[in-house]
């Protein structure tokens, strides 16, 4: 069930970031009111207490959960708080170590939006609208309910229109349907306005399922419309590895300024 995108979409690469890491006057600007921000008690330096802000926004901009969530993201936020103090605990920071650290880390995420951008899309309602209202609507249907075919002998018609929301995708217009905000706003008040119950599938209810799935979707594009929904969408995860690789690869990193310094010298010509 895959569609060409009509909504409004916003590219996010890693051109900004370059430009911005690029742009010394910015970028210092930038700099100057992080750390002062972070500088609680104004001496200039930057404690591991006063840090923890900076490195959980690192974390969340690498798609972390919080800091204590799992052992395997805990390893990464301590890599970037050594990072930080150059493996020594206790180290203070100052303004240009920190002003380096955060050079590396912004241009470690540009490498990884550029391999990868993300689409930043509003999604309406419009396109799942034309989607249901379209002649292959049904075709896609009658796919979704033949592959579940095997297990409708137990699963009810209810669920049945659960997993068939789940193979429709943002190119078709549809927010994820695992999203826990989106099951209480969009998927949950659509499937309560049809009355599908949970009486088993029957293999002969084919045109059932097609009817009772489009009612829904119908719904979820009427919500939509009502509610648009903004997401953040990739062809393929950006899992932050790019950067982590830079955090511990020098000889990489320095392959990363360079390139980035080639392609600011072109542009300039």
């Amino acid at each position: 069930m895959e569609r060409k995108k009509e909504e409004d979409v916003f590219i996010v690469d890693g051109s900004e970031i370059e430009e911005m890491v690029g742009n010394e006057k910015v970028f210092s600007s930038y700099v100057d009111h992080k750390f002062q921000e972070l500088d609680v008690d104004g001496d200039g330096k930057l404690s591991i207490q006063e840090l923890q802000p900076a490195i959980a926004d690192i974390g969340a901009a690498l798609g972390l959960p919080p800091h204590g969530s799992s052992p395997d993201s805990d390893k990464i936020y301590s890599h970037v708080r050594s990072y930080f103090t150059r493996g020594k605990e206790e180290e203070e920071v100052s303004k240009t170590g920190f002003k380096g650290v955060l050079s590396d880390v912004l241009l470690g995420m540009a490498v990884g939006l550029n391999r990868h951008p993300i689409e930043i899309l509003k999604l309406d309602g419009k396109l799942l609208r034309d989607y249901v209202e379209s002649s292959s609507f049904e075709a896609d249907a009658v796919s979704a309910f033949l592959q579940m075919e095997m297990e409708t002998n137990r699963l009810s018609l209810n669920q049945c229109v659960r997993i068939g929301l789940g193979k429709l995708t943002v190119d078709l217009g549809m927010p994820p349907s695992s999203d826990s905000s989106v099951i209480i706003n969009i998927t949950g008040p659509a499937m309560d306005c049809v009355k599908i119950g949970d009486h088993p599938m029957k293999h002969s209810m084919q045109q059932t399922f097609v009817d009772e799935f489009r009612k829904v979707v119908a719904n979820i594009a009427g919500r939509l419309e009502q509610h648009p929904v903004i997401v953040a969408h990739s062809e393929k995860t950006f899992d932050g590895s790019s950067v982590r690789r830079l955090l511990s690869d020098q000889t990489e990193f320095d392959k990363v300024k360079k390139n980035s310094a080639s392609k600011k010298k072109n542009s300039i010509r």
